[in-house]
Formats: C-alpha cells, sequence, structure tokens
C-alpha cells in the first residue's frame, strides 16, 4: 500500500502562526509526508503511510496541539 491522503476540518485554524504549529505536530509523526495546513479553508491536507501512522494518531497529534480536528 502507498501513501494516502486525507482531508482534516480544523476550524481553529486562524493564521500563519497556527499553520506553523499544525505543520509542525502533524509532520513529526512517523510515516507523514506532506501536511498542508490552510487558515482560510480550516483545513489541513495530510499525505501519511498508513502501514505507519492512521488517522486517529493524526487527530490527537491535532488535538495534543490545540487544534481539534472535526
Amino acid at each position: 500500500m502507498g501513501m494516502m491522503s486525507k482531508m482534516f476540518e480544523v476550524p481553529r485554524i486562524h493564521c500563519d502562526g497556527c499553520e506553523r504549529t499544525v505543520r509542525g505536530a502533524v509532520s513529526a509523526l512517523p510515516g507523514v509526508g506532506k501536511v498542508e495546513p490552510s487558515h482560510l479553508t480550516k483545513k489541513v491536507l495530510v499525505e501519511f503511510d498508513p502501514t505507519s501512522v492512521d488517522e486517529e494518531r493524526i487527530r490527537e497529534a491535532l488535538r495534543a496541539a490545540g487544534y481539534p480536528a472535526n
């Protein structure tokens, strides 16, 4: 299985600083490739290897950083 992409709705993203925090928290997870947060759309696109990390672990990282996903 290859990389998988998932769009997470993260309503608390309001600025570039929020984007940096989210990018840092999620990209630190093993198996995460690309992390593209947008405060304009309040969404975060994450590309990840599902054999290394799952969606729930990504949600946990977002929650721990203060940006819970819907």
